[in-house]
């Protein structure tokens, strides 16, 4: 087995302004390898810093030019063959792996609505400055990106507390003092001193403890998924 060493290069975690210069090398020539910012793997782009607006401009690009693909080729088709094709074609750029990378800043998240808000005014043919966006995506019973990749963080956590998914919950301790607000499937938020860490998969405590129990105790991810979604709705 032979690889290209040429191709390979370091990706170094860190919160520091001025990083130390470490050099690698890899392989018999000991060949040098480029460190760089950011790289994508599994179709995900990790940052040094571990932020993912990198990640949210490449998502929204790809979204973005199959959505003007889909724009071109079904203009004159009816409102529910556009729609089909947006769901089909664009959303899953926008949730793919959606749990790991759902980002927390204001200006990436509005990043990502954008697509979806001007898929709204395609599908509706509806482009006029007067009409609220809002309304054109109730209509068409779409969620917000937003609460989409919430849904997917949740049903990820619920895989994970039913050993349904390769994920270890041993850092996630259940609350030992029940209230009014604390049942048997509450757990206690970890302690977090960076935003990074902060707002990456760990924060699903917060929006799984805010779940009712009716919805907790759901016995299949599908009647979960269903009640989380009519949870939002309502």
């Amino acid at each position: 087995m032979s690889f290209n060493v040429s191709k390979c290069c370091i990706l170094s975690i860190h919160r520091k302004r001025t990083p130390p210069t470490i050099n690698y090398t890899l392989g018999k020539g000991n060949t040098l390898l480029n460190v760089v910012n950011s790289h994508s793997y599994l179709g995900v782009t990790a940052s040094s810093d571990l932020r993912w607006h990198e990640h949210d401009n490449n998502v929204s690009a790809k979204a973005t030019k199959t959505l003007n693909f889909i724009r071109r080729n079904v203009y004159c088709c009816l409102p529910d063959t556009k729609a089909t094709a947006y769901i089909s074609l664009v959303c899953p750029h926008l949730k793919y792996a959606a749990a790991a990378w759902d980002p927390y800043l204001v200006g990436d998240c509005k990043q990502l609505e954008k697509v979806q808000r001007r898929a709204a005014r395609f599908v509706k043919r509806d482009y006029r400055s007067t009409t609220s966006v809002s309304s054109l995506i109730s209509q068409l019973g779409w969620q917000s990106l937003s609460d989409r990749r919430r849904n997917s963080r949740l049903s990820l956590m619920y895989n994970s507390l039913h050993s349904l998914a390769g994920i270890s919950t041993s850092p996630f301790r259940r609350s030992s003092k029940p209230t009014r607000s604390a049942d048997g499937d509450t757990f206690c938020v970890l302690s977090c001193r960076t935003d990074p860490y902060k707002y990456s998969y760990p924060r699903t405590i917060v929006d799984w403890n805010a779940l009712q129990a009716s919805v907790k105790s759901r016995t299949s991810i599908h009647s979960f998924r269903c009640a989380i979604h009519c949870s939002l709705t309502n």
